[in-house]
């Protein structure tokens, strides 16, 4: 909960420049931010990243907040030992074929994951996975450079 309210939260800074100007504003104090982004946000919002809002704003670090976001979920699928994973596929998966997909790879890996699966048409077929930092390519447009590198160095 706390994790999707800061992505929540950083997703309006970024997209919104009103949001952004209200969050640097000197005349509104850290509670009427933290209100106005509890009522704004409502139960979309963790309680706990409303008060941290205005600790921030307080001490000027709104602009940190991406950092902050990102700091956050990387101690928390740390600790939990969970992944964020996403699979870019050349066609849509069935919901069988994801939770399929996600029970493999949870398996290999020996961590929890969530997983999204991007559909890419440029992908000819196979797949492509990011997990965390890491990026996977098992399409079948990498194996036949893999192929043609090989040939041209033969």
């Amino acid at each position: 909960a706390v994790r999707n309210s800061l992505t929540l939260v950083n997703s309006a800074i970024k997209a919104s420049p009103e949001f952004r100007a209200f969050l640097f504003s000197k005349r509104i104090t850290e509670i009427q931010k933290a209100t106005a982004v509890k009522e704004a946000l409502g139960v979309k919002c963790h309680p706990i990243v409303s008060e941290f809002i205005g600790l921030v704003t307080d001490q000027n670090l709104v602009k940190l907040f991406s950092l902050i976001e990102k700091s956050y979920i990387k101690i928390f699928e740390k600790k939990l030992n969970y992944l964020t994973v996403i699979a870019h596929v050349s066609s849509e998966l069935s919901e069988r074929e994801s939770e399929g997909l996600k029970e493999s790879l949870e398996s290999s890996l020996g961590k929890s994951m969530d997983l999204s699966v991007e559909v890419d048409p440029n992908l000819i077929g196979g797949i492509k996975l990011r997990v965390g930092n890491k990026f996977m390519d098992a399409s079948i447009q990498n194996q036949l450079e893999s192929m043609r590198q090989s040939l041209l160095k033969a």
